[in-house]
């Protein structure tokens, strides 16, 4: 999947992958995340979610990471911000307050961008990424956590009802990325609101992900 995919979303307004209201199953689990006032939560693939508001207000640091231009101008649009623009490497970085975010290629985001964080908050992240790239996505998330905990949000249905993206999730593919890193609690798993692309009947799961390291 190449990165001219989703600009072309963007493009043409294809986001139907975008929540138009906080997430539900975060507001109701994010508490699993134990973060102190303040604490630092890293936001994969974030586009222009409102949870970023919601996280805000919560009173934490919010890092994301976004490779549509388009997405992060409407998201600090949207927060009512202006940010300060700089180049960091192969990113431009927006900055305001409390939030920031790195426009650019996810994969090539290091540590010494983001900084130490206390927890990654994943909604469409890892179900945005096809088979081909859910190990390099698993892998380079594993690195930017250094064992943070990590709540994860995905849909699970029948896939061969339609082609993702947003691709369906499950413990047992959970475990296989991730399972070695994490010890996997499925919170929560209820019935969505919409079908997948108008067609497939799924649920909406929410996963704690946390350290195997005793």
């Amino acid at each position: 999947m190449k990165a001219s995919f989703w600009f072309d979303k963007w493009q043409s307004r294809e986001i139907a992958f975008h929540e138009g209201k906080v997430n539900q199953l975060l507001e109701k689990h994010v508490n699993e995340l134990k973060l102190r006032p303040h604490a630092h939560i890293f936001v994969p693939l974030c586009g222009k979610t409102k949870d970023i508001a919601w996280l805000l207000k919560q009173g934490l640091h919010v890092t994301g990471a976004e490779l549509s231009k388009t997405a992060i101008d409407e998201l600090f649009d949207e927060l009512e911000m202006t940010p300060k623009i700089e180049k960091i490497d192969k990113f431009e970085v927006y900055k305001s307050r409390h939030l920031t975010v790195f426009v650019g290629d996810f994969f090539e985001l290091t540590t010494s961008h983001i900084q130490a964080v206390d927890a990654v908050y994943d909604r469409a992240a890892f179900i945005a990424m096809p088979r081909t790239m859910l190990q390099d996505y698993s892998c380079k998330l594993i690195e930017l956590a250094n064992n943070a905990p990590q709540l994860l949000i995905g849909y699970t249905y029948d896939q061969n009802l339609v082609a993702g993206p947003p691709f369906s999730v499950s413990q047992t593919k959970l475990v296989h990325y991730y399972g070695q890193e994490y010890k996997i609690n499925q919170l929560e798993i209820i019935d969505s609101e919409d079908n997948i692309k108008g067609v497939a009947p799924a649920q909406e799961g929410c996963w704690l992900l946390y350290s195997s390291v005793d």
